[in-house]
């Protein structure tokens, strides 16, 4: 997946300007005028940054390249708080347990050795969405699961409804060796957890037009109520494969079959992505630090792999909308 793109490089002088047409593209309000003064100063100073990292892109010193997104007048933290809180925290008794399809093993087993591979070249990836300010990234990543399965296999279904399983599998827990993995709405919950719901329950997918996606969270507890008339009954999740600490030639085999939900450990610098192969200072790295596991933060889904400009990466889809990344990719 590549994407053609023109980059101005611009002053911090600009920027003093642009605020007011970023504020503008994004419907950005302020409560009063020190509120306006705050965004600003802290816009200029992302901007600024984004100017001298893009320079370095096209000096070839970086494989990556930041644009503004609708995030950059907010501080490291209330990006955080924003868009990386849908991953319930591990703790010292946190116990991982493997949920492993024999079936899935054996075609892995059979997979090629492909050098790149992409769903979403093969039209079998379904289209981006927002989840906007709920912690609801597990339920995107596990419905564009599901609906890339429904392509890979059937017929698209392009736009299930994440609200669905937002309030009706609330509350439901998925055990694994005596250890709780809950679904709570906006507060958060891991993919495998909607997934278990959707097959122990045996339920059908409600259609996003028939059960739509609010995003809003009260701190009440949601209420179940899909349309009697707004299943689709072409299919049902029968089951998953579930594995933890899997290595990259696992992903590579089971990419093939559909795209895989896993989890990341994402920082500021998804703040202002804008292209290329992502390569953040700020990353942890697993291979050199074992605590990594308990960095992850965001759920997302896996469509691709390949190599660009040299550099091995996964192709991944977000739910951030289509104006961040590459058309909502990274």
């Amino acid at each position: 997946m590549r994407f053609l793109v023109l980059l101005a490089l611009v002053g911090l002088a600009a920027a003093q300007h642009d605020f007011l047409s970023f504020s503008k593209t994004f419907g950005k309000s302020f409560k009063d005028s020190a509120e306006f003064v705050k965004r600003r100063a802290i816009f200029n100073a992302n901007y600024q940054r984004m100017v001298e990292h893009n320079k370095r892109y096209v000096a070839g010193e970086e494989f990556w390249f930041m644009k503004v997104t609708e995030d950059m007048d907010l501080t490291p933290q209330e990006f955080k708080n924003k868009r990386l809180g849908g991953l319930p925290a591990f703790d010292k008794d946190t116990v991982f347990i493997d949920n492993i399809n024999d079936a899935v093993v054996e075609k892995m087993a059979k997979m090629p050795v492909l050098k790149e591979f992409n769903w979403v070249d093969q039209g079998k990836v379904s289209s981006v969405k927002d989840q906007g300010q709920c912690g609801s990234c597990a339920a995107f990543a596990a419905m564009g699961a599901i609906e890339a399965c429904s392509a890979i296999n059937s017929v698209m279904a392009d736009d299930l409804s994440e609200q669905h399983i937002l309030d009706c599998a609330y509350g439901h827990e998925f055990i694994d060796a005596g250890y709780i993995w809950s679904a709570d709405g906006c507060d958060g919950a891991w993919p495998e957890t909607y997934l278990d719901w959707l097959h122990t329950e045996n339920s059908y997918n409600q259609e996003e037009s028939a059960y739509s996606y609010t995003s809003g969270y009260t701190g009440d507890i949601t209420t179940c109520n899909p349309s009697s008339s707004g299943y689709n009954k072409n299919f049902k999740v029968t089951g998953m494969h579930n594995k933890f600490f899997s290595d990259e030639s696992d992903m590579t085999s089971m990419l093939q079959m559909n795209p895989v939900i896993t989890a990341v450990s994402a920082n500021s610098d998804w703040s202002y992505y804008g292209g290329g192969v992502l390569e953040s200072r700020s990353c942890c790295n697993a291979a050199s630090d074992s605590n990594c596991i308990n960095e992850v933060n965001h759920a997302v889904l896996v469509v691709g792999y390949g190599t660009e400009g040299g550099k091995d990466y996964w192709l991944i889809k977000n739910s951030w909308g289509k104006r961040w990344g590459e058309s909502g990719f990274i």
